[in-house]
């Protein structure tokens, strides 16, 4: 089968996957970070993903690091969740990163249900644009260190 890969095309895929991969260990970094230093309680844990989903507008590369906590005598899971991605459609690139809770029982500042502490979605962009905007994102979010608090975690 003959080579119907492009060298651009391929030098932009090689990027894409390496700047995913180095924000990945950088937001790992950080929510280990936060995990160590606040108490998320018994049974809690902090699972960082790297995820490819298939939206209607396009793939979507995703990272998620998503920390798993329970109320105190509550049996159901609520979740921290910071998120960061980018989504390949036919007009460009489109970078997205939030921070988002889901509590099971008030917490904090906040009651039940989802609530979304931060979001930014810029796009379409050019690759090279896209890319520099999601380091961008992923730094915005290592800066969110004060969310645990504001959920009422505290620290160790």
């Amino acid at each position: 089968m003959p080579n119907v890969t492009h060298a651009h095309e391929a030098e932009g895929t090689a990027s894409l996957l390496t700047t995913v991969n180095r924000l990945h260990k950088q937001l790992d970094d950080f929510t280990t970070e936060l995990y160590v230093a606040y108490d998320f309680g018994d049974g809690s844990g902090l699972v960082p993903s790297l995820f490819v989903e298939e939206h209607p507008a396009g793939p979507e590369l995703r990272l998620r690091h998503r920390f798993a906590f329970f109320a105190e005598g509550d049996a159901d899971v609520s979740e921290l969740r910071f998120c960061a991605g980018v989504t390949v459609t036919p007009a460009g690139y489109v970078v997205e990163a939030v921070v988002d809770v889901d509590l099971e029982v008030p917490r904090g500042e906040y009651g039940a249900g989802v609530h979304t502490l931060y979001r930014e979605r810029v796009g379409p962009l050019s690759l090279t644009s896209a890319l520099s905007r999601l380091e961008e994102q992923v730094a915005a979010l290592c800066t969110r260190d004060e969310v645990p608090s504001r959920l009422g975690f505290a620290t160790r």
